[in-house]
């Protein structure tokens, strides 16, 4: 697993990473709610591009989740297609 962390006051508030399976991977976040107001903020939006360079270099395709709205928006902005449901793929 690789992964960036979002700290604020000395805690982690979130983490955005791929952990790696068998036969593919797997791009995930998790934050607090002591993180939102700052989710479009440069800092995060670095963190958020810089975890892609995960992806990019993984040998195989890489799935993730899409949880709302604003995850699909992300997600295919990021260059993950929609697979079906809540699924997203990064197949290149």
């Amino acid at each position: 697993m690789r992964a960036y962390v979002a700290e604020m006051d000395g805690k982690i508030e979130g983490v955005i990473g791929l952990k790696r399976d068998i036969d593919h991977g797997l791009y995930f976040s998790d934050f607090h709610e002591k993180l939102r107001p700052y989710l479009r903020s440069v800092q995060i939006m670095r963190a958020v591009k810089a975890s892609m360079e995960f992806v990019k270099a993984y040998p195989g395709p890489v799935f993730t989740i899409a949880e709302d709205a604003e995850s699909c928006r992300i997600l295919r902005r990021l260059g993950f297609e929609h697979m079906t449901g809540e699924w997203y793929a990064w197949l290149r």
